[in-house]
């Protein structure tokens, strides 16, 4: 009995370290940050799609040469983000949920669009979208998108991380002027640290 007692334990160690092995080689279902840059980067990207397809000829020329600049950061983005779907779903259904993803976003903004009064408001928006995309000092592709909110609903589980996504355009926050810190007791006299 005692050899069939250690022969057990030896089994349920065994089992609980190849459970614990395959537990850890599993892909993680979450999105990493690059990750989710992609997804809002995309979003954004098709929510201007939609605006160059029906905004007009000045939408078409603002979105020709927003995918002229940032033609590299676009690319970089976009194979991140089929490399998520592929992680996540294995190569086949990861490029089928992919194109899936894309599709459904232009949809959606196009949706967006045509809701009774919305026309105008969604272009006015792109508009703001491409003139601080394409003011003379470039932003860096992540870091402006992460700022223009996006109403798509995430593609994966981004644990705790959420993409804002509908074109609403950059708004600036409000303009901050430092002010002198005021004088404690014990600082060495400065006249003109602070001149007022």
């Amino acid at each position: 009995m005692p050899q069939t007692l250690r022969r057990a334990g030896a089994f349920a160690a065994l089992a609980a370290m190849a459970l614990t092995t395959a537990a850890q080689a599993r892909p993680s279902a979450c999105a990493s940050p690059a990750e989710i840059s992609a997804v809002q980067v995309s979003a954004v990207q098709q929510e201007l799609t939609d605006a160059a397809l029906a905004c007009g000829p000045g939408a078409v020329t603002e979105f020709n040469r927003f995918q002229t600049v940032f033609q590299k950061e676009l690319r970089k983005s976009d194979a991140t983000m089929l490399s998520m779907f592929k992680r996540l779903n294995g190569a086949a259904k990861g490029n089928a949920a992919y194109d899936a993803y894309k599709t459904r976003a232009i949809a959606h903004a196009e949706q967006r669009r045509t809701k009774p009064g919305a026309h105008d408001s969604f272009c006015a928006a792109a508009q703001i979208v491409f003139d601080a995309a394409l003011a003379p000092d470039k932003p860096v592709l992540e870091d402006f998108v992460s700022g223009v909110p996006v109403y798509e609903d995430n593609p994966v589980d981004a644990c705790q991380i959420r993409v804002a996504v509908t074109l609403q355009g950059v708004q600036a926050g409000a303009a901050v002027a430092p002010t002198p810190r005021p004088e404690l007791p014990g600082d060495p006299p400065n006249p003109n640290l602070f001149p007022q």
